[in-house]
């Protein structure tokens, strides 16, 4: 189950956060493993080459706050995987959260589902 966001990722996010690929749909979470912030596109993904601070700057936003609680996200932390990832929409700046397998799959397709 896809969950759309009230808000949108701020203009060259994913550039400053270290995604350098060109890819419409693109997965963001968190690890411990390195305790490091990781993208993910379907075709390339990377942990430990983005901008962590950047990353957590934004999942510390209020509204970012306050929509992860009121639908029980989890976006990882130090201590344990991620179960939800960002999918971000490079186009439009759209921004929904998934099950880690549903988020993988829809950057993998590049396609969201209806």
């Amino acid at each position: 189950m896809f969950t759309k966001a009230p808000f949108l990722i701020p203009d060259g996010f994913l550039r400053s956060f270290g995604y350098p690929g060109p890819r419409r749909f693109v997965a963001l979470f968190w690890t411990p493993m390195g305790d490091e912030a990781c993208f993910h596109d379907g075709q390339s993904s990377a942990c430990g080459l983005s901008d962590n601070w950047l990353y957590l700057s934004f999942l510390r936003r209020k509204d970012v706050w306050a929509w992860r609680d009121d639908n029980e996200l989890n976006f990882g932390n130090s201590d344990e995987e991620a179960t939800h990832w960002l999918v971000v929409d490079a186009d439009t700046g759209e921004v929904c959260a998934a099950p880690k397998a549903e988020a993988l799959r829809a950057v993998i397709d590049q396609q969201l589902p209806e």
